[in-house]
């Protein structure tokens, strides 16, 4: 359930269609490199079924499971991967490592319970450049109601205004399933880049605008609200 009080009442998911898997993990690390996130609010949880924690262990335990022996160089490079102290730098060696066993691991029924969730958040307004924090400020005006513009323009946000993640499916790594839902530029098979936000929709558009002018990559609305 959606708590009350100072989050926003929105979740927004979008996605963009990639040339191939080898371009998830380049995109993943554009975006979590924006200037205006904070690179500490970056961190991996991993959910299998009713399990979640904020390392790989699920997910290895999961493979593990499957007792295949073509697995093992896999989970050699998770065990090594979740040892990375940088979060940022985890995500997108995770995804490196499940891309050539993308097809292996793959499995319908059971992608939405194995789920990684990168978390991110961009940085409280009064830690951004000047220019960022005006554009920013231009977008929550024109989109968030005034008492949000207010807080973003104080310099201190509630940080849930300022919260996202990115979904890692390791079952349906090309995360495909969203062309059923939306309509996407180019092949019907192209790989999906999902980001999700549960922030103002000024902060969201501002990411997304800046992915595109730096990667060309169009957004598409695939779930939730729209902004």
């Amino acid at each position: 359930m959606r708590a009350q009080g100072d989050l926003p009442p929105h979740e927004f998911a979008y996605g963009a269609a990639l040339k191939n898997g080898e371009a998830i993990p380049l995109q993943m690390e554009q975006f979590l490199s924006l200037e205006a996130l904070d690179p500490d609010q970056i961190q991996l949880k991993t959910y299998v079924g009713f399990k979640s924690e904020e390392n790989l262990e699920p997910l290895i335990e999961y493979i593990s499971s499957q007792k295949n022996a073509s697995f093992a160089p896999l989970l050699a490079a998770l065990k090594s991967v979740d040892h990375l102290p940088n979060q940022k730098q985890k995500a997108v060696e995770l995804v490196k490592a499940l891309l050539p066993y993308k097809d292996s691991l793959a499995n319908k029924e059971e992608q939405d319970s194995v789920i990684v969730f990168v978390s991110y958040g961009l940085k409280q307004p009064s830690k951004l450049s000047q220019a960022e924090r005006a554009k920013i400020a231009g977008f929550v005006k024109q989109l968030d109601t005034d008492k949000q513009s207010a807080n973003f323009e104080s310099g201190e946000c509630p940080e849930n205004y300022l919260a996202g993640n990115i979904n890692i499916y390791p079952l349906a790594l090309d995360n495909t399933m969203w062309h059923d839902n939306a309509k996407f530029a180019g092949a019907k098979d192209a790989p999906i880049l999902e980001i999700r936000f549960m922030g103002l929709k000024g902060i969201f558009r501002y990411l997304l605008d800046e992915m595109t002018a730096r990667t060309g990559d169009t957004f598409v609305h695939v779930d939730g609200e729209t902004i």
